[in-house]
């Protein structure tokens, strides 16, 4: 239980709100950080962005040591 907080604290907050943040400036949105990721309430989408990130660098890793 204590790790599943854990990973999620990990991958929601701190990778998926950056990529969250970073996807949101692409699109065009001119809010700052703080705004963005306070005013956002589904916190799905920013959590699926952080596994998404992990995954490719995983996969990634996979590749080049192979």
């Amino acid at each position: 239980m204590i790790m599943e907080y854990v990973f999620k604290l990990i991958f929601t907050h701190l990778i998926g709100n950056n990529i969250y943040y970073l996807i949101r400036k692409l699109v065009g949105d001119k809010r700052n950080y703080k705004e963005i990721v306070s005013n956002e309430k589904e916190s799905g989408f920013r959590y699926f962005t952080g596994i998404l990130v992990i995954l490719t660098f995983i996969i990634f890793l996979v590749k080049c040591t192979s």
